[in-house]
């Protein structure tokens, strides 16, 4: 995903705004019935400018993409040192605080976001960037730990996480429970799995079977932290 050049204010505030019209509308109608023109109109500007800012249709969602990455880049930031098991936790509740907004216009696009030949793909090639900057977060959720593991296993356990975060948003987005009690309860069996799985990774032969296992996911993740 290309990043853009600094904006001017004035020139921000109108790329969000093209953004927030291309998400509404995807809910609305659709990502694949939605056309540039379809959005420029909603906007309420000229076909020209939404160009400017957004080469495609396809450049909306690497631009939400690139929107979450940044929120959930600052959350990490703030996460205070504790077990793997408790920061995993906070920061997977964080992320679905931070993908609610979004929720619908997820649900629109998670035809063109599980599509491997569309462009838009969670795991394509044009969304590599994001899945690099996202797994080096987890990295940071791991070494950050009050339990964190020697570098090797620190790494491809960030990449377990990264894939496990991954089907942790699939069961939400389509999770249906109220509150999506569902999620909270799948999340809790998750973070107690991660606890005794890490005093388990003290074991060599456990630390081999999870460097198998990074080995064999890592690269359809093309781009999540892995190491051993």
């Amino acid at each position: 995903m290309q990043r853009m050049t600094a904006l001017t204010p004035k020139g921000e505030r109108t790329r969000e705004h093209l953004l927030d019209t291309a998400l509404r509308l995807f809910t609305a109608e659709g990502y694949e019935a939605t056309t540039m023109r379809d959005i420029a109109a909603a906007a309420d500007c000229s076909l020209g400018l939404a160009y400017r800012y957004f080469a495609s249709k396809e450049e909306f969602v690497l631009a939400l993409y690139g929107r979450m990455e940044q929120e959930f880049a600052a959350y990490v930031e703030t996460l205070p040192p504790v077990p793997l098991a408790q920061r995993f936790g906070q920061t997977m509740r964080a992320k679905f605080a931070h993908l609610a907004p979004y929720r619908e216009a997820f649900g629109a696009l998670a035809g063109a976001a599980l599509n491997p030949r569309s462009n838009v793909a969670v795991l394509s090639d044009t969304t590599a960037e994001v899945r690099l900057h996202v797994s080096a977060m987890f990295l940071a959720v791991v070494r950050g730990a009050t339990d964190a593991p020697r570098e090797l296993v620190a790494r491809d356990l960030a990449t377990a996480l990264y894939g496990a975060h991954l089907a942790l948003i699939l069961f939400w987005l389509y999770d249906r429970t109220p509150n999506q009690r569902a999620t909270d309860e799948l999340l809790s069996l998750v973070c107690d799995a991660l606890g005794i799985a890490r005093r388990l990774l003290r074991l060599p032969p456990l630390a081999r079977v999870l460097a198998r296992f990074v080995r064999i996911i890592g690269p359809m993740f093309g781009g999540a932290a892995g190491g051993s």
